[in-house]
């Protein structure tokens, strides 16, 4: 189909039809240049780190995701391995989940938060062999009743023992 655009008006009925053919080759560039516009746009805008109209707030944001957002009373809190340098410490589980844990705490005391704000964890261990040590370290951290979790066997990133994340309530504080 080549190019082109027709305009028709019809007096009686009040009304305009408009006609717009492309041909492929130039819908296919203008899709292209499109495309790429707004990848690049999206690419180099930097992380939510002020209040949003949603009333959220983003801390320590990194290029792909924020450490934590904060959503009214709610703060998420994104989920933390024990590395260091890019590589998991050594130690096993416990000295994984023991880091994790205290990232997870300094995490929340940005915030003004605690360990006992947290409504909610999801637990991601590498291998369910390790659910003992891990829950042996991860009760030392509340201090009352610990929050609502989830615990599943899953793939770890850098083949992490264990990644955790928590929601935690700030409750009229």
């Amino acid at each position: 189909m080549s190019s082109l655009i027709r305009f028709c008006a019809r007096k009686e009925d009040d009304t305009v039809e408009v006609t717009v053919g492309l041909s492929k080759g130039l819908l296919v560039g203008c899709m292209a240049v499109l495309i790429t516009a707004l990848s690049f746009g999206y690419a180099v805008l930097p992380a939510q780190s002020q209040d949003d109209a949603r009333g959220r707030k983003a801390i320590a944001p990194n290029q792909n995701y924020s450490e934590a957002i904060e959503a009214g009373d709610f703060v998420f809190l994104s989920g933390k391995i024990a590395s260091s340098r890019g590589r998991v410490i050594p130690g096993g589980i416990k000295a994984e989940t023991k880091k994790v844990m205290d990232n997870l705490k300094t995490a929340l005391a940005k915030s003004g938060l605690t360990m006992d704000d947290v409504v909610k964890a999801t637990v991601y261990l590498g291998s369910i062999d390790d659910f003992a040590g891990m829950n042996e370290v991860y009760r030392t951290y509340y201090t009352g009743d610990p929050p609502a979790r989830s615990t599943v066997q899953s793939g770890v990133v850098l083949n992490a023992g264990v990644e955790i994340d928590l929601i935690a309530y700030r409750g009229g504080k």
